[in-house]
């Protein structure tokens, strides 16, 4: 809709601001210049961009160039560009980098350049907030969808800019009519602009970070105008500008002009502060201003390439009401008029008075090397010149207070009793009430003192610190982490004293508890080269560095030190040249003399950004396999690696634009590390020999004292089959199975061996048993049958009347016929044919056969198989068993009374055999009869031969005994 617009004619005109409270001239801001000696492939700089990885691209005239702070990478014509003139950059939603040149569009895609339309300018890239790319080709509105540009008209009118808010939503200025807001995939006007400025083009279109809907608008010739509640005013004209080139607004809400003659910044009280040669910045035309993701801001001037805006925390003083002060300073002081007292390397010693610069023209200052200049407690100026001795100024006169000697005195120092220490390299001097004292004898060569207590100073020396207590030196003194260090100031601030080091930052000593600490570049430090120390009226700590100012704060909670995280000014300040004045902290620096703002406003500060560029995959044997991971194009960050694959370089790069010289880097591989590396500089890291596995490897940067993201990449070393669990777990398996089967095998073999040992054994005990029995019976049978016949000589011969004679020969005949009986069972236990079941059976069935014969006692025995055969016996088996039925049969014989007797041999499971017999004889009383010895006997012959026996017996019904045995059989 429209709007009833009215202009307010407001202009504001640049005053002169007086930022410095001692009210010095020719103060220069903080502005650090890249051009063409840094890598700037043209001075010319159109168009300033920030991608996602937080490096800067900018368009020049000679091409565009990406730079992390530290480098610049450039493309031309000769990498593909349609044309070196690059008006306008964008990075689409695939990390693709889109250039608008003089000759159409290109873009960057993983190191290569392709073009995607030519033939016309392109002037303006923008993205919207759903990551479509818009642009302006000669006045006309066009989007870029599937690699095509479809071309819109608003009103049909020519398009001046284009630009987004801070939610993405895009913005047209239309010429002759008004701001159009893309709504969808069209546009709407959002803001119609009256009659007074409708002829006036729209140059740059820029949304206040601070104010929501409050828009400016640069016009070429006539200022900028805000556009705020449907109200157009005048924001900023000066007469003395003929035309207005860009816009930018930074984090503290100033907003920031570029005109054919420097920059302008407006803050928000209106207040106008003007940037040129004069005071850091330069007079020529200022192309392009941009704020980037860590406030910094950039400034780009015709033919002087690009400046970086540090703040105005710091400021820089060359010259005093006309006097060229861009020297050395080496010393500063404030007497008790509060002028102030500057000392030099080469120009001798300096006076202002607030309104004045005097070079002090005496013969022992003019154009000498001062060494300190120092104010004692009463404010009386000390000041140690070259050649010349040290000098007293006490308000009205220089008085010589010590004589030139061979070797100058570097530093000065007051203690508690009012003498003043007065050191050189080698000596100390001591004056007090007239009289001096000389003292020798410490190690190293002096550069500093401090008075520690009523009777004892420290020196700091070359070789660390020296105690001198009652004008002697202790040798027992040390703090151990300064031994060997190179001290160059000393101060004490609450209960600590700190110590500036040449090389090892800064040193820190509770004199309560002794605990010392050091802070270094790792912990925000700008240099591990300390020259000075100051203590501010808000009790900060601020140190002169070989690489600018560090501020610095104490925390009361943790009892350590944290540095501010300000833009740091790079230059190099000089030793001991420090002073708190007047709320702000004074350094002398290398250049000249330095102001620090003791109070700056607070304001965000943006961490260091890494990412990991590429991943070098080296192959073990082939290199025809190796293989480079892009990870600016990738966003799949883990992979598969081959165990041949075991060799990484992996490259990466931080961004921190505000400091990038501090950034520093720590890494480590998960896996292999235990924790992330001492931060070094490097930006590629390489591990070899990888051993499979899965691993992470992370990596971020620190830049004073602040962490960025932790960028990582994960891979996995697939192993070998044989470095595989399955394999090792197959492989044990299989050695287990092979050292079982070697020890089964010398075992089988033992045990066949020993087998045929026994076999061998058993064949001579055959041979033995069957030549005893074929020996036996050959021998005893033959004697024992012609006893029998001798016997039954004798008895035909003897008379029928001698009867004694006659029983004594039947006795003689019987026994012997018995013992041939028993001879015979002796003899077929010998015979080896015995020694199966069969004929052990077969033998109790005819034992029993034989002892039942003409007693009236039927006797049976069944079940004797042919296959028992087959079953081998040992001989004790056999004779035990034969026994036991020997000694069973007698037993029925004799007591049972029994008309039948039956034996059974019945087969049971598991290879047992039971051998019962019965008889129908008269039984007895199981309990109520006493065991003979025949019946323990027979149990301890079952036993023998692990065989169980069981009988049982009911009174006038018989009696059954079982024996069950499984049979050993023999081969």
């Amino acid at each position: 809709m429209r709007s009833n617009l009215f202009i307010n004619k407001i202009k504001i005109i640049i005053p002169f601001l007086l930022l410095f409270s001692l009210k010095l001239s020719a103060q220069s801001y903080n502005f650090t210049n890249y051009n063409l000696k840094d890598g700037l492939p043209q001075s010319q700089v159109m168009a300033v961009y920030q991608a996602k990885d937080r490096t800067l691209w900018l368009g020049t005239y000679g091409g565009v160039s990406n730079f992390d702070g530290k480098d610049f990478t450039s493309y031309s014509k000769a990498d593909g560009l349609s044309s070196n003139s690059v008006n306008s950059i964008v990075e689409d939603n695939e990390n693709q980098m889109l250039f608008g040149t003089e000759a159409g569009i290109n873009i960057l895609k993983r190191g290569k350049i392709s073009t995607l339309f030519s033939g016309q300018g392109v002037s303006r890239l923008n993205k919207d907030k759903n990551g479509r790319v818009w642009g302006i080709s000669n006045g006309k509105l066009f989007k870029i969808e599937r690699g095509k540009l479809i071309f819109h008209s608003i009103a049909d009118k020519s398009i001046t800019t284009l630009n987004a808010d801070r939610e993405g939503n895009l913005y047209a200025a239309v010429h002759d009519n008004g701001i159009y807001k893309l709504q969808g995939n069209s546009w709407s006007l959002f803001q119609a602009l009256p009659h007074e400025i409708k002829s006036y083009s729209v140059r740059k279109i820029l949304f206040d970070r601070k104010v929501k809907n409050r828009i400016y608008l640069l016009t070429r010739q006539s200022g900028v105008f805000v556009l705020e509640s449907g109200k157009v005013a005048v924001f900023f004209e000066d007469n003395r500008i003929d035309s207005y080139y860009s816009i930018e607004q930074d984090n503290k809400g100033n907003v920031w002009i570029g005109s054919e003659k420097g920059a302008y910044m407006i803050n928000k009280h209106g207040a106008v502060t003007s940037f040129n040669g004069e005071n850091g910045l330069s007079d020529n035309q200022v192309d392009e201003i941009f704020s980037d993701a860590e406030n910094n801001v950039w400034v780009s001037c015709f033919s002087d390439g690009i400046y970086k805006y540090e703040g105005d925390a710091y400021i820089r003083y060359d010259k005093f009401k006309g006097q060229n002060l861009a020297y050395p300073v080496s010393g500063l002081a404030a007497d008790k008029n509060d002028n102030l007292w500057i000392g030099t390397f080469n120009k001798g010693i300096f006076k202002y008075n607030g309104k004045s610069v005097e070079n002090i023209n005496i013969p022992a200052f003019k154009n000498k090397k001062i060494f300190f200049v120092y104010a004692d407690k009463a404010k009386n100026i000390w000041i140690s010149a070259y050649a010349n001795g040290v000098w007293k100024y006490d308000g009205k006169e220089f008085h010589q207070i010590l004589k030139p000697e061979r070797l100058d005195n570097s530093s000065i120092a007051e203690d508690q009793a009012g003498g003043v220490w007065i050191n050189g390299p080698i000596t100390a001097t001591y004056l007090k009430d007239g009289k001096s004292e000389k003292i020798s004898g410490f190690d190293g060569y002096s550069s500093c003192i401090y008075p520690l207590s009523a009777d004892s100073v420290l020196l700091g020396t070359s070789t660390g610190i020296t105690l001198i207590r009652n004008k002697k030196v202790d040798k027992q003194f040390k703090i151990g982490l300064l031994t060997g260090t190179f001290v160059l100031s000393i101060i004490k601030h609450g209960d600590y004293l700190l110590f500036a080091t040449l090389g090892d930052g800064i040193v820190t000593w509770n004199t309560k508890t002794k605990q010392v600490k050091r802070y270094v570049i790792a912990n925000g430090l700008n240099s591990n080269d300390i020259y000075s120390m100051a203590i501010d009226h808000q009790n900060n700590l601020w140190v002169g560095t070989g690489r600018g100012i560090n501020k610095l704060t104490f925390n009361r909670q943790n009892n350590v030190y944290e540095v501010f995280r300000d833009n740091p000014l790079i230059l190099e300040c000089n030793q001991n040249a420090i002073l708190n004045y007047k709320n702000s902290i004074l350094v002398g620096t290398i250049t000249g003399l330095l102001q620090c703002k003791t109070t700056v406003p607070n304001q965000s500060k943006q961490n260091p950004f890494i990412h990991i560029q590429q991943v070098n995959i080296f192959h073990r044997n082939d290199k025809s396999k190796d293989l480079t991971i892009d990870l600016n194009k990738n966003g799949d960050h883990f992979h598969k690696l081959n165990y041949s694959q075991n060799h990484l370089s992996i490259s990466f790069r931080g961004v921190f634009l505000t400091n990038p010289q501090s950034l520093l880097y720590r890494y480590k591989l998960v896996g292999v590390d235990n924790d992330f590396s001492k931060p070094v500089p490097n930006t590629e890291i390489e591990y070899s020999t990888i051993r499979p596995g899965s691993y992470t490897f992370q990596v971020y940067a620190i830049a004073n004292g602040a962490k960025s993201n932790i960028e990582q990449f994960s891979f996995t070393i697939v192993p070998p089959f044989y470095d595989t669990i399955w394999f090792k777990v197959m492989a044990f398996l299989v050695i287990i199975f092979l050292i079982w089967l070697i020890f089964y095998l010398i075992f089988k073999t033992r045990e066949q061996k020993k087998h045929q040992l026994e076999k061998i054994k058993l064949k001579e005990q055959d041979k033995i048993r069957k030549q005893t029995a074929e020996d036996f019976h050959d021998d005893i049978g033959n004697k024992l049958t012609r006893i029998n016949v001798l016997s039954e000589i004798l008895d035909k011969k003897v008379d029928s009347g001698h009867e004694e004679q006659k029983e004594l020969i039947r006795l003689i005949r019987e026994n012997a016929s018995l013992l041939y009986t028993g001879t015979k069972d002796i003899l077929w236990a010998l015979d080896p044919q015995s020694d199966n079941l069969f004929e052990i059976l077969m033998h109790i069935k005819n034992f029993g056969i034989d002892l039942f014969q003409n007693t009236g006692v039927d006797f049976k025995m069944d079940g004797v198989l042919a296959k028992y055969q087959k079953l081998h016996l040992s001989m004790e088996f056999n004779r035990n068993l034969t026994l036991i039925f020997k000694e069973m049969l007698n037993n029925v014989l004799k007591h049972s009374g029994a008309k039948q007797v039956l034996i059974m041999v019945i087969e049971s499971e598991h290879e047992t055999i039971n051998i019962l017999t019965t008889d129908d004889g008269k039984g007895f009383d199981l309990e109520a009869v006493e065991k003979g010895r025949g019946l323990k006997n027979i149990q301890t012959r079952c036993k023998r031969i692990k065989s169980t026996f069981q009988i049982s017996s009911i009174i006038g019904k018989g009696t059954t005994t079982t024996i069950s045995t499984r049979i050993p059989v023999t081969n």
